[in-house]
């Protein structure tokens, strides 16, 4: 039972946790109240308490929202990059998860070696391999396709780690039970581990979405139609304009910000749980 000094000081350490979040939020606060003005009143209001304020709704309210929506490409954008990021989850559980099952649970030559190789991958910056894969996918003549972009991101080590990680710790007599009714190693993988390892194929998935969300450089690189360009590429082209006002920049920045913050307030219980998890497990 806690003490009345140990309750005293747990609530001294959350009012300053508390305070230290708003601190840090200050920015994300002065970018959701400022897209919503016009230049002159945010450069009105720069340097009082007002810059952390909304305007007063009104019928241009949501005006730098529906310019960015309408005027621009950027809903397409988005709509793309989302495809992108489902195609990567779907794609990426499925190899990725079955590439960690074997190496936690099915025995081939070499098994450990390959293990070894996958971790040593995890320290090479992805802008070392980025050459190799923008050569190969142009020699393949797949530059500006669908396919092209997704192939070099399913597979991953990080993820395949994850995955073994908790794949080893599932108990063989459920196997051998499935085995006893005839269940194929494929439908096993996936009607038994995936349902019962949710918490790593949550965590691999929000993974995979930031990582499609957030990239800049590969669909750069391999992109060239406007009709296939993703949200990060439209956030730079639209900021770049020399058309477009504070406001409209704001308003995009918020925009591209919402999915995330949202990704992370549904799933940060099991990002934590699936990433704390792995380290439990031995090899």
């Amino acid at each position: 039972m806690l003490t009345k000094k140990q309750k005293t000081f747990n609530w001294i350490l959350a009012v300053v946790l508390l305070l230290l979040s708003v601190f840090f939020l200050f920015p994300v606060i002065w970018m959701l109240a400022n897209s919503f003005k016009p230049d002159a009143a945010i450069t009105a209001d720069m340097n009082s308490i007002a810059a952390f304020i909304p305007p007063a709704l009104n019928g241009n309210y949501f005006e730098n929202y529906i310019t960015i929506l309408t005027d621009t490409n950027f809903l397409r954008y988005m709509i793309n990059t989302l495809g992108y990021a489902a195609l990567l989850i779907v794609l990426g559980v499925i190899v990725n998860g079955l590439a960690g099952y074997a190496l936690a649970k099915i025995n081939f030559p070499f098994r450990d070696q390959w293990l070894l190789i996958i971790m040593m991958l995890l320290i090479v910056p992805t802008e070392t391999v980025i050459t190799i894969h923008f050569l190969i996918i142009a020699k393949a003549g797949l530059l500006n396709t669908v396919l092209g972009y997704v192939l070099p991101m399913i597979v991953n080590p990080f993820n395949i780690f994850l995955f073994r990680q908790v794949f080893v710790s599932l108990p063989d007599d459920v196997y051998e039970a499935a085995q006893l009714d005839f269940c194929s190693p494929v439908k096993y993988f996936f009607t038994m581990v995936l349902p019962m390892s949710k918490t790593v194929v949550a965590t691999v998935s929000v993974f995979t979405f930031l990582g499609v969300w957030n990239d800049y450089l590969w669909p750069s690189l391999v992109f060239t139609s406007s009709d296939l360009l993703t949200a990060q590429i439209g956030l730079n082209s639209i900021t770049s304009n020399d058309n477009t006002t504070m406001g409209q920049t704001l308003a995009v920045i918020t925009l591209i910000t919402i999915p995330v913050i949202i990704i992370y307030a549904l799933f940060s219980k099991q990002i934590v749980e699936g990433v704390t998890s792995t380290g439990s497990k031995e090899g």
